[in-house]
């Protein structure tokens, strides 16, 4: 009696999700729909700027940029103090700048120098039985 009670719920709970409103049948996964967070491609999250001072990092995915604002706390009034901002549109064209050695170019000659190199050959020594008792 039990097994058929639960056997009937499972069958409602199947029917309500299949035939739930704007379900269409089997809906895409919850990972494929677009992100709630943010608006139109703008993004904020807090972090660390000081030891003792946070900020508001915003983050706008269209245009490319990137700004920051500190918080400050002075005479009672509290308001946020723009403190740098940048666009990265062409930050990814450079190939090297401000970047501790190796550079990209004695990277480049290293994998040149080994490509260059042949590979070595594997040699497979006759595989030996060890020697037993009776030897």
């Amino acid at each position: 009696m039990v097994y058929w009670v639960i056997a009937g719920l499972l069958a409602v709970n199947a029917g309500v999700l299949w035939l739930r409103p704007g379900g269409g049948g089997l809906p895409e996964a919850l990972a494929q729909n677009p992100p709630l967070a943010g608006a139109r491609g703008v993004y904020a999250f807090t972090g660390p700027l000081d030891r003792d001072q946070y900020g508001l990092f915003m983050l706008d995915i269209d245009q490319g940029t990137l700004w920051c604002y500190a918080f400050e706390n002075a005479a009672g009034t509290r308001k946020l103090r723009l403190v740098a901002a940048r666009s990265w549109v062409y930050d990814r064209y450079l190939q090297d700048f401000n970047s501790a050695p190796p550079d990209f170019r004695a990277v480049q000659k290293l994998v040149s120098q080994q490509r260059a190199r042949p590979a070595p050959e594997e040699e497979n020594p006759p595989v030996t039985a060890p020697p037993g008792p009776s030897d």
